[in-house]
């Protein structure tokens, strides 16, 4: 028979393991939190080789931004044209007659660009920032960039945040000139100094200044080909962002809503402290205020969009990453405000591939957003199979 002294041991040997086992989880999420949440490592090589737009096709100019706290950031500004070789094109060339196009059409822009009726082209269409997601950098984005740019007529602009791709400095949430100094709110820049950063270079921009904005962040879509291979706007400026894009959108929707004319948010989380504990159940809920130094919280930068916004919201009901009831959250914190809500049979990484995603997102920009003159191929996917080798990496959260 056990003995009461010998029960007593057990039980304190037990909770002493249990506190240690807490104590080592809120540790190691106090101290790796901007590891975790940032991983700008994944997939292998990503702070190495960031893929140009080329790879699909698509002209650009790479840009440098530098931050006010002196950091330089990378970008691409991808303008829309009248004249462009389709998708469908591209899939049916072979390689070497592929590249051969690509590189022709890299120097039809550049004298296209001198041109002033394609400048003024450029200037009538809406333009779409790509917020891209927490791991990777806007490279990986690139066959979304061709989806907006080609089929729906946008000016596309991409970043890749601070940390990310060759952009400098290290990833993180806070804002430069508000953010009080804490312990559990170091006074750091981060990402919405950046996001300021890219707004102020897009309202100056000869071609993307007077645009329409709109805002969004992607998931991670990922492919192994080489980086060789691979002020008031007058008219529309649009933010688009999956999972931790979503997050940034909706920040950059709040902080300008002068200059942003819709939003689209893709699985993204209602805020960190409400998604942590559906990640990490082992930590206390009470413990969050302390450990957490990054929040990106919804309910702080959602009702800050004015309520005539349009907001477009793709769900994949089969995420397990980032639980649907999150995007539902963020559904019904939107209240009565402009909200196309869209449920998607797609997972985390996926949901953009799915059938229906790019015709909900074009009639969308058409009757929400007032976007005329799309008239490109709303098929599933992100149409670029054949040009790029795609593979399964996705999002880190």
């Amino acid at each position: 028979m056990i003995s009461s002294d010998t029960l007593l041991t057990c039980a304190k040997y037990a909770a002493g393991a249990s506190f240690a086992g807490l104590g080592l989880a809120a540790g190691g999420l106090w101290y790796f939190q901007r590891t975790l949440i940032y991983p700008a490592y994944a997939p292998s090589g990503s702070r190495q080789n960031v893929p140009k737009p080329t790879v699909v096709g698509l002209p650009y100019e790479d840009v440098t931004l530098t931050t006010p706290d002196n950091l330089k950031i990378k970008a691409y500004v991808i303008p829309a044209r009248k004249h462009f070789v389709s998708t469908v094109e591209l899939q049916q060339m072979g390689k070497e007659e592929r590249k051969k196009k690509m590189d022709q059409e890299i120097e039809s822009w550049a004298e296209e660009m001198g041109k002033e009726d394609a400048v003024e082209y450029a200037r009538s269409r809406p333009t779409v920032i790509i917020f891209h997601a927490n791991a990777g950098n806007m490279g990986h984005r690139i066959p979304l960039a061709r989806k907006f740019n080609v089929d729906n007529r946008c000016n596309v602009f991409m970043l890749s945040y601070r940390g990310y791709g060759l952009s400098e400095g290290h990833p993180s949430e806070h804002d430069f000139f508000s953010e009080p100094m804490s312990i559990a709110h170091p006074a750091t820049p981060g990402l919405k100094v950046d996001v300021e950063t890219a707004l102020q270079y897009i309202s100056t921009h000869p071609l993307l200044g007077g645009t329409k904005v709109i805002v969004g962040g992607p998931v991670l879509v990922g492919f192994t080909g080489s980086a060789t291979e691979l002020a008031s706007f007058a008219h529309t400026l649009q933010l688009y962002g999956q999972s931790l894009g979503g997050a940034v959108c909706l920040y950059a929707a709040s902080t300008h809503p002068d200059l942003v004319s819709g939003v689209i948010v893709e699985n993204t989380f209602f805020s960190l402290s409400t998604l942590i504990p559906l990640i990490m159940p082992q930590i206390p809920r009470f413990f969050l205020p302390i450990l957490l130094t990054e929040h990106w919280d919804a309910s702080k930068t959602l009702p800050l969009i004015p309520s005539s916004t349009p907001i477009l919201m793709l769900s994949g009901k089969q995420d397990a990453l980032v639980p649907q009831t999150q995007m539902i959250t963020l559904r019904n914190l939107r209240g009565d405000g402009r909200c196309t809500w869209r449920e998607l049979n797609g997972e985390h990484n996926d949901t953009c591939l799915t059938p229906e995603y790019w015709a909900e997102v074009k009639d969308w920009l058409t009757n929400e957003v007032g976007v005329d003159g799309v008239s490109g191929s709303s098929k599933g996917g992100t149409g670029t199979d054949g040009i790029i080798e795609k593979d399964n990496k996705g999002d880190k959260a």
